[in-house]
């Protein structure tokens, strides 16, 4: 882990009740101190590891409410970090956000700040999926025991329902990128069986109050809502290898030949 983890961080005090503690896993130091200092100045507990073993050992040591992860890590691809963690169970109570993308040139890469408004959009958003976090974790909470919500048969056939992977994929209808996004989603899904994937499209321009609950303000932004903790894959999606990773991750079979 960073040395710079060991050091508290300047918080700037909130009221808003959007902070959390948030885990940033990235081995590019100059993001990761950036992505420390703007997060931290709303208020966020921040830490910050540099690979898959370091940010295990976080998560088996402290629990978070938000999890930001590069999706290129010296040490493995930033899925596996999620199919460990979650197998592992350290992710139960956590959001997700898969970054992608290593251009730099490209002005709406979710890892380009150049602009003040995208910055200040962003830390509105990663505020408001950590209340939802928080939301629905005390909603968890306050559910009645297992054995007062029905048979275990009844529960076997819920918990095969929850096996099956349901995506959203937010866009801009204009935008190039989210074509070729829904594209390669399409040609994707099209290997796997239709039965455990629920995939929709939402226009974010034409509908903004569907991506409420998502907090999504950045396309192409691919949701996975479940099952396992909701994971959010911001930026370029046209790269088959991402969703195909994704889907093995959430354990959906192929098509039978």
């Amino acid at each position: 882990m960073y040395a710079e983890q060991t050091q508290p961080s300047h918080t700037v005090q909130v009221n808003n009740g959007l902070a959390g503690r948030i885990l940033v896993v990235d081995d590019d130091r100059a993001f990761g101190g950036f992505m420390l200092a703007s997060l931290s100045s709303r208020g966020h507990d921040v830490e910050w590891a540099g690979c898959i073993l370091d940010a295990l050992g976080n998560l088996y040591s402290e629990r978070y409410d938000l999890v930001i992860i590069d999706l290129r890590l010296p040490d493995g691809n930033g899925l596996e970090l999620l199919r460990q963690a979650t197998e592992e169970g350290l992710l139960t109570q956590s959001a997700a956000i898969i970054l992608t993308g290593h251009d730099f040139d490209e002005p709406d890469d979710i890892r380009v700040f150049h602009k003040p408004l995208d910055i200040e959009s962003f830390l509105d958003r990663m505020g408001e999926i950590i209340a939802h976090t928080k939301k629905r974790e005390v909603a968890r909470s306050t559910r009645p025991p297992a054995h007062a919500r029905g048979t275990s048969h009844d529960r076997g056939r819920r918990s095969d329902k929850q096996a099956k992977i349901e995506l959203v994929l937010y866009v801009s209808p204009s935008s190039e990128k989210c074509q070729k996004a829904v594209r390669t989603i399409q040609q994707v899904l099209e290997q796997y069986d239709a039965q455990q994937v629920n995939f929709s499209v939402c226009d974010l321009t034409g509908r903004p109050s569907t991506a409420e609950e998502d907090a999504v303000v950045f396309t192409p932004t691919l949701v996975k809502r479940g099952p396992g903790p909701r994971t959010w894959i911001v930026g370029n999606l046209d790269q088959p290898e991402l969703l195909v990773d994704l889907l093995e991750v959430s354990g959906v079979d192929r098509k039978k030949d």
